[in-house]
């Protein structure tokens, strides 16, 4: 379950899998755990650089626009994240798999609490939405991607609801794919990648 200062942003689960990946740290005073807390949206904003962060084993992130154009910005709300997971490509998302970034937020919650989050939601590749959703989970599935601060104690979560392989895809190809990874992504391969995000999120600058 969500904790309590989350729950109210993240999506009901009601079909499918759900993923929580968390990581916490607890900070000697308010203000350290306030600096750790903005270190860490930092890096959650710079969706090219979660590849990094999760290791070398991860799928890479590619922040890109609504024409399909690479951009080096922070995340934003209708801006599409292109990932590149390892193994075969997704043919109705040009060998790739696109989620839709649906909300960012940051949100001051009192004197002694702050959340801030990204959802994203799997989506057709943003030049040819014709072709369906382009990723291995139908579009209910949501990642709410959290980081927050609770006095002097910092927490960054990943949170899947209603993951469901895309198996409804036309094309046969995709269809396999899809079924195989859906099952792996929503269980185990996504759940590891996580869990090395949100370690990295609270990690001290190097």
């Amino acid at each position: 379950m969500p904790d309590h200062i989350s729950a109210p942003f993240i999506p009901v689960q009601y079909t499918g899998e759900e993923t929580e990946t968390s990581a916490e740290r607890e900070n000697g005073n308010e203000q350290a755990a306030i600096a750790v807390f903005q270190r860490a949206v930092k890096r959650l904003q710079h969706v090219n650089e979660w590849g990094k962060l999760c290791g070398a084993l991860s799928s890479s992130f590619q922040l890109v626009d609504k024409l399909g154009e690479e951009i080096d910005e922070t995340a934003n709300a209708g801006l599409f994240i292109r990932i590149d997971i390892p193994g075969p490509g997704n043919t109705a998302g040009k060998g790739y798999d696109w989620v839709s970034i649906e909300q960012v937020e940051e949100i001051q919650l009192s004197e002694h609490q702050q959340l801030f989050f990204i959802r994203a939601r799997p989506s057709g590749h943003p030049q040819q939405k014709h072709a369906g959703t382009a990723h291995f989970l139908k579009e209910e599935a949501t990642s709410s991607f959290v980081v927050t601060r609770d006095e002097n104690i910092v927490t960054a979560t990943v949170y899947g609801r209603n993951e469901m392989p895309n198996t409804d895809t036309e094309d046969t190809i995709d269809k396999m794919r899809n079924a195989v990874i859906g099952a792996a992504g929503a269980i185990g391969i996504s759940k590891l990648q996580w869990k090395a995000l949100v370690n990295a999120l609270l990690e001290n600058e190097e």
